[in-house]
């Protein structure tokens, strides 16, 4: 079968184009039109129970309708925090190779000016568009990039030939532009690379974002070429807002509170599959208390607060509902792959264990019942509601436990994947990358993901073999996937040790059962598989302490 071949490996220092090559009567315009599309959707901080083909409650017919007449990967890991993921996501490499060895926002002493750790997606990786765009694809970008600020760093210098992109990595869902924390407030945006200084007074992220994608595709809907479009939602990231009649929908649904949600939607997780029945109920934090023990303020506004969550989640997936009758109308919808992923686990930070510039920021607005939710508010919905968005697993984003790192997937192919199945196989969120390159033609070297066409058209039941590890780090949290079995290291000790726990996710989801003395043979080899994955990934733990670090220089037009 011709192909389209990436002539030069992506860590040769400079971004390479893909070439079409040709001859003996190859007709590249046939095979260009051969090919699908290729429509990426990515939440922010969505956890994974929050749709219902993952146990929620929450309306998501859309998402519900992909995962049924697609298939759903349950065992999806992605990184710890969002610009971690998206590096990888974008680069088919790890963020420690990528230029996101740490966030850009938290780099330690020891980290700053080394390379991998440039805080943007380095100059020595190609991103998906920069390999797919020369090979005969559209290239389209709408949402979050959270990857540079710079013009060379931005949508539009790194091979996407129409974009829409959030600089920053959160902030305000309307159009007064507030940023994230203090030091990153107004936002800034580039609209195909040029700045942004005022937004539509109407904005809504998701809206807008959602807008914006399907204008770009219809600029060249009907030519020969498909397209690679990247949606990039920024819901339901904090600060939670909402269209007002979104959240009025939910009024009182979360009246009976979180231990109730959470006992639901692992029930429905086992009688969906996702669990074995057998599967130990998971632990409420001992941080939380119980509902009952709350005050009738308390549980209204913690109530509310997952209203407004739900609400986000909710609006979300009427909005991708839309693309999608727009790909269906268009005649486009059989030719294309969508993936819908979330870039990490939920956040359960809230006003007082968030960083002091974020937290102390997010109090300066005004928060009251009446006005939370809305423009000019900056609610969080904490560690109460973070464990039940992250059912059955523990712990939140920002951790290399299963609650940071285990997120739900739902790939759309018509056609080619095995409709209504969901596997156990362990998956990765550099994998998109050589899955997408397949896709296209395109030769991927020089890439940690795997290509994943084999496991959702049914040819096989797992990409990594027994030995194969996926490691995870960021801020001296560790962790290494293998099998069933996870290693999870703390931040190093004094003598320069990590605390190292162990367990078999499979029986043991939400990972409470360490198993270091118990299997010292899968520990001792997990614990090599460690080292393998810091020699061989640009890995730096980090010495001394973390401060959130304010941005540079304004980026130049």
């Amino acid at each position: 079968m011709w192909r389209i071949c990436l002539w030069a490996l992506l860590l040769s220092g400079c971004n390479q184009s893909a070439e079409l090559v040709g001859g003996n009567g190859f007709d590249a315009a046939a095979f260009t039109q051969s090919r699908p599309n290729i429509l990426l959707i990515v939440a922010d901080d969505l956890g994974y129970s929050d749709i219902g083909a993952f146990g929620g409650e929450i309306s998501t017919p859309n998402l519900d309708k992909l995962a049924a007449k697609g298939m759903v990967l349950n065992n999806f890991h992605t990184g710890p925090t969002c610009s971690v993921s998206r590096s990888m996501l974008m680069s088919g490499v790890d963020s420690h190779i990528a230029g996101l060895g740490n966030m850009a926002e938290t780099v330690a002493n020891n980290q700053l000016g080394q390379e991998g750790y440039e805080g943007h997606l380095n100059d020595r990786v190609n991103t998906i568009a920069e390999v797919l765009k020369p090979a005969g694809y559209h290239t389209y970008m709408s949402g979050k990039w959270h990857l540079g600020m710079d013009p060379v760093q931005s949508p539009r210098s790194r091979g996407f030939e129409q974009s829409f992109a959030l600089l920053y990595g959160g902030g305000s869902h309307f159009d007064d532009m507030a940023g994230g924390d203090v030091h990153r407030s107004p936002l800034l945006y580039r609209d195909d690379g040029r700045l942004v200084t005022t937004l539509p007074e109407d904005f809504y992220s998701t809206t807008f974002y959602t807008d914006r994608l399907i204008a770009q595709i219809d600029s060249n809907i009907g030519d020969s070429k498909p397209f690679f479009a990247y949606l990039a939602y920024t819901a339901p990231h904090w600060p939670l807002q909402a269209p007002e009649a979104a959240i009025n929908k939910y009024r009182g649904r979360y009246d009976q509170g979180y231990d109730a949600i959470r006992e639901a939607r692992f029930d429905a997780q086992k009688k969906l599959g996702l669990f074995s029945p057998s599967t130990p109920a998971p632990p409420r934090p001992a941080h939380v208390r119980p509902w009952s023990e709350l005050s009738a303020e308390a549980q209204a506004f913690h109530g509310h607060n997952m209203e407004i969550y739900a609400a986000m989640v909710d609006y979300m997936d009427m909005s991708i509902g839309r693309v999608v009758d727009y790909l269906s109308q268009k005649g486009e919808l059989d030719n294309t792959m969508i993936v819908f992923i979330s870039d990490n686990g939920a956040e359960q930070w809230n006003y007082d264990s968030a960083p002091p510039p974020v937290g102390r920021f997010a109090r300066t607005f005004d928060n009251s019942p009446e006005n939370s939710g809305r423009e000019g508010s900056f609610v969080f919905y904490g560690p109460e509601w973070a464990h039940v968005s992250n059912t059955p697993f523990t712990r939140a984003k920002g951790t290399t436990y299963e609650g940071g790192v285990r997120a739900p997937a739902i790939v759309h192919w018509p056609g080619k994947v095995s409709e209504g199945k969901a596997s156990s196989a362990l998956t990765f969120i550099t994998d998109w990358y050589s899955t997408f390159t397949e896709l296209g033609g395109v030769s991927s070297p020089s890439v940690s993901g795997k290509n994943l066409v084999p496991l959702l058209t049914g040819t096989v039941e797992h990409v990594r073999d027994g030995d194969e590890s996926v490691g995870l780090e960021i801020w001296g949290r560790r962790g290494i996937l293998r099998g069933e079995y996870k290693l999870v290291g703390s931040p190093a000790h004094p003598n320069g040790h990590a605390d190292w726990e162990l367990y078999n996710v499979t029986e043991d989801p939400s990972e409470r059962f360490n198993l270091v003395s118990k299997k010292p043979k899968v520990f001792s080899s997990m614990v090599k598989a460690w080292g393998d994955y810091v020699s061989e990934n640009n890995v730096i733990v980090p010495l001394g302490p973390f401060i959130v670090r304010p941005p540079g220089e304004k980026p130049v037009e």
